[in-house]
């Protein structure tokens, strides 16, 4: 991405605040429309399903082989852009695409990892305008003029391989969108969420399962900023990074033009440890970046699960199964419990 930095200690920005825009598998905007993705013969076709109750369908241009499993709808509230993202083909030769539709007319679809030989899968991606103030000057008592700039973002992650046989790491790029929400592709420069952190020893001692290869794109409820989780296999963590756009002048030039860039500082770092059940947990993110991994007992029926942060792990508690609790609704308490 033009003018990316990584930034593990602090952020520049004077200030930003974030409005999320919406994504997942099915979206609800603000307007209540229920936008879902799917596909059809071997096409990727998105359903609009408005407040009045009448439906519209959309399908995407180039869209053969993609993985259902996979797909994501996003929605920029400011311009009402709808992004969909997906991963073409499976194993080594998957790669991912995202095709947006504005004011009627597709925009791509655009190959944005995976054309290089290296496959690219588990794909998340959020929708994120952020207001970013910055100093314009000061007034005529030297008080900071401050002036404010609302920025939409495709905020883009996934996992990456360059064999069967490699661990693999997590990637993250964003695309900044115009006004009218469509993409200036060349922003883009993929960041890989490897060996940031200047500690950390190499996963040796257990195999990675392959929940472990699924990051995440959220919106922390507290500072309203984007977030990205992913798993660091290079030095053994868990690492969530706070995601902060900005501005900066480009000194570079005789206009010294303004561009936005992207700031990753890490919020969390939880170290991996060989005796959690890494193969068969499940993560949901809790309140204040704490992590919580819950699995099926091999013992009892029952979902065990842990509270995981910086200061440690908690012991292991379990809920019990019977014909009042069904495995669905322990795992939903377990989520809510995360979010407290």
């Amino acid at each position: 991405m033009r003018g990316i930095r990584i930034c593990l200690i602090a952020a520049i920005a004077l200030g930003v605040a974030g409005v999320a825009g919406a994504a997942g598998p099915k979206v609800l905007t603000d307007d209540g429309v229920l936008y879902s993705a799917g596909t059809r013969d071997n096409q990727v076709v998105v359903t609009a399903r408005y407040a009045d109750d009448t439906v519209s369908e959309f399908f995407v241009p180039q869209s053969a082989a993609a993985v259902e499993s996979s797909l994501q709808v996003g929605v920029d509230e400011a311009s009402g852009a709808l992004y969909v993202l997906w991963q073409k083909l499976e194993g080594m030769d998957a790669r991912l695409r995202v095709a947006g539709f504005i004011d009627g007319t597709w925009i791509g679809p655009r190959t944005f990892a995976g054309s290089d030989g290296i496959a690219a899968y588990n794909p998340a991606l959020l929708i994120d305008r952020s207001v970013i103030e910055t100093v314009e000057g000061v007034d005529e008592n030297d008080e900071p003029i401050i002036g404010e700039s609302a920025i939409s973002f495709l905020h883009l992650v996934w996992w990456s391989q360059i064999s069967e046989e490699d661990a693999g790491l997590a990637s993250y790029a964003a695309i900044e969108l115009r006004d009218d929400g469509t993409p200036i592709w060349n922003s883009m420069d993929p960041i890989e969420l490897y060996d940031l952190l200047p500690y950390g020893v190499g996963c040796f001692e257990f195999e990675a399962g392959d929940n472990l290869r699924h990051p995440k794109l959220f919106v922390d409820p507290r500072s309203g900023h984007p977030h990205v989780f992913a798993t660091d296999l290079a030095s053994c963590h868990f690492q969530i990074l706070e995601i902060l756009p900005t501005i900066e002048e480009d000194e570079q030039t005789l206009e010294k033009r303004r561009r936005q860039i992207i700031i990753l500082r890490h919020a969390s770092a939880i170290a991996l440890r060989p005796d959690l059940p890494l193969k068969s947990g499940r993560l949901e993110i809790g309140s204040g970046l704490s992590l919580l991994m819950h699995w099926d007992s091999d013992e009892r029926d029952a979902v065990l699960y842990q509270k995981l942060d910086e200061e440690g792990i908690s012991e292991t508690k379990a809920l019990d199964l019977d014909e009042d609790l069904n495995h669905e609704q322990a795992v939903e308490l377990i989520r809510e419990l995360a979010r407290r």
